[in-house]
């Protein structure tokens, strides 16, 4: 049993030196106290990257305080033999998440993986099997899930029902990419593509009734934009949502929860929303803020210390998506 006065400290190993990397590592080295954190707190131990000068001059230009006393890997294989490595953090291309992952596991690492978490079912399937059998973590890294704001943005629809029972739902993540082949985003066997790239849909506490969804496709093959249609008859509910690589979201909302009372809005942007808009009808507007610092991305790993630290495989909000809900 551990003492609520103890810290846990949780020993991150990186592997991918680019841009998604480089935000979780700067969150990383954050304090945890700073954002009223006092039980876990993070030390980046390695990076590793598929050069031993790539991931050297990663760390030398994003922590070089600690150019010292981070180690650089050449290669995936010694990230994940390290035994001084609590998890791994999974930053590269969506198109390798798998491979990567399953090379973690087996080597008996937890696994943090950015999403989106694999290419298809099979692969996530497998992944989940092998951690149950080396008795490991493993996580997609679905940040936003993690928020305070999306944690308050849950317990005022479905526990304080501020808007009734919900009936219709609105959501949009956009963002705009020149029609370029040679781009990630453009590059079906990057796993490029509206849909697979921006749009991770969380998983609904009742089955729906009715799945729909139509793409336009680019000419190299990837979807630039997607609607989903989703329906449940009992209670009755229609949801919306949309992706595309043509354009960006509107600014003034891209999540939208109507009620028979009136709505709560999220505005831009999907991946670091900072503010609620609660409507009511009769009511003055409530406009409730939520600063976050950095990228946000040290809550989702606050969770993976705190669930690591207690000896579990997977997470309960993660879980709690699976569950069904009296809505």
């Amino acid at each position: 049993m551990i003492s609520s006065e103890t810290v846990y400290t949780c020993h991150w190993g990186l592997v991918g030196a680019g841009d998604i990397s480089e935000l979780f590592l700067r969150d990383l080295l954050v304090v945890s106290a700073t954002r009223g954190v006092t039980d876990v707190a993070h030390i980046s131990v390695a990076v590793a990257a598929r050069s031993l000068d790539c991931a050297t001059a990663f760390i030398a230009t994003h922590a070089p305080d600690l150019k010292d006393s981070i180690k650089a890997y050449g290669s995936y294989a010694e990230i994940v033999a390290d035994s001084s490595i609590d998890v791994i953090y999974i930053g590269t291309t969506q198109s390798t998440h798998y491979e990567v992952a399953l090379l973690a596991l087996r080597a008996g690492k937890n696994v943090l993986c950015e999403k989106p978490f694999t290419i298809d079912s099979k692969q996530a399937e497998h992944l989940a099997l092998v951690a149950k059998e080396k008795n490991v973590f493993l996580m997609e890294a679905v940040w936003t899930r993690f928020f305070p704001l999306t944690i308050e943005f849950e317990k005022l629809i479905h526990e304080n029902m501020v808007v009734g029972p919900i009936r219709r739902v609105f959501t949009d993540f956009s963002v705009y990419c020149p029609a370029d082949p040679s781009f990630r985003l453009c590059n079906i066997e990057a796993g490029g593509g509206a849909l697979l790239d921006l749009v991770h849909p969380e998983n609904h506490r009742s089955n729906p009734d009715v799945v729909k969804a139509v793409s336009l496709k680019s000419p190299w093959n990837v979807d630039e934009t997607t609607a989903i249609t989703t329906l449940w008859s009992k209670p009755k509910i229609l949801c919306l949502s949309t992706c595309s690589l043509m354009m960006d979201s509107p600014s003034e909302c891209v999540v939208r929860v109507q009620g028979d009372k009136g709505d709560v809005i999220i505005q831009i942007h999907g991946s670091r929303p900072e503010k609620l808009i609660i409507n009511v009808r009769g009511e003055e507007s409530k406009i409730l803020n939520f600063p976050i610092p950095g990228q946000g991305l040290f809550w989702e790993a606050d969770a993976v210390a705190r669930d690591i630290r207690d000896g579990k495989m997977a997470n309960d909000r993660n879980l709690a998506e699976l569950k069904p809900h009296n809505l």
